[in-house]
């Protein structure tokens, strides 16, 4: 297959059918000779974006396949969000940079680069409201932006190691990001009081490169806000070699309680890069493996955990429950980020030997007599 590879777009009232995860399985493939480092499917499902190792953001058009090059930044870009009405692009870099472009551009140059950041800026979100953007950079910074105009509207220094994901609350006004250390810090961005802290399981200090590596790679919320997935690495030997162990944790808003740790069925090291929460009720988790392939998770929180981890709860009532994934899908290679299109059918996935791949999950078929 190759980039003009097509993926057929859903007919009649197919998209609002519930999916049978367990069927999920690949519709296209747009090759491309560079590894991939994230990817984020814009508002209307026109399009899906992906950041790449050449320092470039490259956008497939999904019913076409065709590919366009956005060229700006100086180093490897990890986040992409966009504006509601997905007309704006805003890229976050490893040069530290925060770019603005328009979508559709046929001939895409960015209308801001904003050094958001000294050292990486690891991640981008827009707030509901439509009015801030959030970034987190090496710096150990927290900077809220003006959407409309790039003006830093307010920063806050409160984690003491690298934050790597920040998030908006999509109804509270809260603003929650992690650090390396698995430290979760959630503040309010309007009245700015002084922040609560919550410690995952998301932690691992690398002694052969003397580096705190845990923390969260992606997070998001639910529809309704009542939960944050968090997904990354535990159990740290070597990062770098990638010996850790991949992990969702899954955080009740309400209680502030880490409530769910989501795991693979069959455990193999490597790094959970992505996560979404499905309108289902069912969790995906993407996976890059030690090994260099992928594989994608599906969990439902509300399953019971394996009879040994049953009685470690119960020995233990604040240990959050061990959920195994009740199906994976191998991939050939491993994955950097996964986003779902807008009828939440299919899972755009970045991959690490430069492919984006679409994935779809069928429809559940209906019982018999």
């Amino acid at each position: 297959m190759n980039d003009q590879q097509t993926a057929t777009p859903p007919t009649g009232d197919s998209a609002s059918r519930a999916l049978d995860p367990t069927k999920t399985h690949e519709v296209a493939d747009f090759e491309f000779d560079v590894a991939l480092t994230c990817c984020k499917v814009d508002p209307t499902g026109r399009y899906v974006f992906a950041g790449a190792e050449d320092e470039n953001v490259y956008r497939w058009d999904i019913a076409t396949g065709t590919r366009t090059t956005f060229t700006g930044h100086e180093s490897w870009v990890r986040s992409i969000e966009f504006s509601s009405d997905g007309r704006w692009l805003y890229t976050g870099g490893w040069d530290g940079q925060l770019g603005y472009w328009t979508t559709d551009a046929d001939q895409p140059k960015p209308m801001h680069m904003l050094q958001a950041h000294r050292g990486f800026a690891r991640w981008v979100t827009r707030s509901p409201c439509g009015r801030m953007l959030a970034t987190c950079g090496n710096d150990l910074f927290v900077r809220i932006w003006d959407e409309a105009t790039g003006e830093m509207m307010t920063e806050m220094r409160e984690h003491t190691r690298h934050p790597y994901a920040v998030c908006f609350h999509p109804t509270d006004g809260t603003l929650v990001s992690e650090d390396m250390t698995g430290k979760v810090i959630i503040r309010d961005v309007r009245i700015n009081p002084r922040p609560e802290t919550i410690q995952t399981a998301m932690t691992g200090y690398d002694k052969v490169f003397a580096a705190d590596m845990g923390g969260a790679r992606d997070m998001q919320f639910n529809t309704d806000g009542s939960l944050l997935a968090c997904a990354g690495i535990t159990n740290v030997v070597n990062a770098f070699a990638g010996q850790q162990d991949p992990i969702v944790a899954v955080i009740d808003w309400k209680t502030r309680k880490v409530t769910h740790h989501l795991q693979a069925k069959d455990k193999k090291t490597g790094v959970m890069w992505g996560v979404r929460f499905h309108p289902d009720g069912f969790v995906v988790g993407a996976v890059g493996q030690q090994s260099g392939k992928g594989e994608l998770l599906f969990w439902r929180l509300g399953e019971q955990p394996a009879e040994s981890d049953k009685q470690a709860k119960t020995e233990d009532k604040d240990k959050p429950a061990e959920i195994k994934s009740f199906h994976s899908l191998g991939l050939a290679k491993s994955v950097r980020g996964i986003d779902f299109t807008p009828d939440n059918r299919r899972i755009a996935a970045a991959h690490s030997d430069g492919h984006l791949r679409i994935y779809e999950m069928s429809e559940k078929q209906a019982a018999a007599g």
